[in-house]
């Protein structure tokens, strides 16, 4: 059940005076992914050796979800020294088609929105292709419902109006679309980037920021990608609900990504995830915060132990029902380490999902 890697100790990363540290001695160690093949991951030999860094200043985009808003206000505290934007997450789609925002995420941004504002940051409204159908339930990253908004020239026009309005009309600063599961979809991407487009030059007259977000698993290569909107690229869930047990991220999968998505045009931004998730012997995996990890370790009486590939903290519990679990973190020491190796190629815009215990 166990990921085959390399397991030492792991000296913890040093924040000393702000400042992130050198890792030396770098080796390859082989690893493989949910399908099998075969991919090398970078190890490192030792960590004891660190020379100080001169600091780089780094920002942060934090996500609020309307479903978790425990502890945010004060995790925003706890980051504001680095915080640039916080996104509000999500308005999403009724069964018509039509955007609205969840009365948690109205009743969050009127608490907290003027404040942060004044501190300096932005705020961002972000719309996901998720939807409520007629029959009560819901369809996730819905396809069908971006090839109806944007296939046409006049509905995709009359769709960014309408999230636009929304933006305008509560007072946001910017809008953040993350439409995701398009994938490898070249006729979607045909449609997806000229919507962008009109977007974006909508939201400059009306005097909005425009983030869009993509996934990992595209080929960036192929995309007429817009010039102007600040993309975001999701680094996470190398492992999870799709695989056996394993970090969110490691190194490799982080050098990996910058040398894919170098073709994107702008400075990326890199979305983290902290957090992690819990595999279960009879076969079911659920994901799993920070807090709710610590907490579970606590309890369990399980003694963790942190990944030298990846930072990301481990460990084995037995349930009640004598059923055995494997369960992968993020805490901060993972975090900073993940920062540090995209720090490699001179990236400095980091966004965290997602706050909330």
């Amino acid at each position: 059940m166990k990921r085959k890697i390399g397991r030492k100790s792991w000296a913890a990363i040093l924040l000393v005076a702000g400042m992130l540290p050198v890792l030396t001695g770098c080796g390859l160690k082989v690893g493989r992914t949910e399908g099998g093949e075969t991919r090398e991951e970078k190890t490192e030999n030792t960590l004891s050796e660190v020379q100080a860094a001169e600091p780089e200043k780094v920002s942060y985009t934090v996500w609020n979800a309307y479903w978790n808003l425990d502890g945010v206000e004060a995790q925003v505290e706890e980051m504001a020294e680095n915080i640039q934007n916080i996104s509000y997450f999500a308005a999403y789609f009724d069964k018509d088609d039509k955007v609205f925002i969840p009365e948690e995420t109205k009743a969050f941004y009127e608490k907290t929105g003027a404040v942060y504002k004044e501190r300096g940051w932005n705020c961002y409204l972000t719309i996901v292709n998720d939807q409520i159908l007629e029959n009560g339930t819901s369809s996730l990253k819905s396809t069908e419902l971006l090839y109806r908004l944007l296939s046409d020239e006049t509905v995709y026009q009359a769709h960014a109006e309408e999230i636009l309005t929304l933006a305008l009309e509560y007072g946001y600063d910017g809008l953040e679309i993350d439409y995701e599961n398009i994938r490898k979809d070249d006729t979607l991407w045909g449609y997806f980037m000229p919507f962008i487009r009109y977007l974006y030059k909508r939201c400059n007259e009306e005097g909005l920021m425009l983030r869009v977000i993509i996934e990992t698993q595209i080929e960036p290569e192929k995309i007429e990608w817009v010039e102007g909107p600040t993309y975001v690229v999701m680094c996470y869930n190398l492992y999870g609900g799709h695989s056996g047990p394993g970090p969110k991220a490691d190194r490799t999968f982080l050098e990996d990504i910058m040398e894919k998505m170098s073709c994107v045009p702008g400075k990326m931004d890199y979305a983290l995830a902290n957090g992690g998730f819990d595999w279960s012997d009879d076969g079911s995996v659920k994901g799993i915060t920070t807090a709710k990890a610590e907490k579970l370790l606590e309890e369990s009486g399980a003694v963790a132990e942190r990944d030298d590939i990846s930072a990301a903290r481990y460990f084995t519990y037995e349930d009640e029902n004598g059923i055995g679990h494997e369960v992968w973190y993020a805490d901060e020491e993972t975090m900073q380490a993940w920062m540090f190796w995209l720090q490699s190629g001179e990236n400095y815009a980091f966004s965290i999902w997602r706050l909330g215990e």
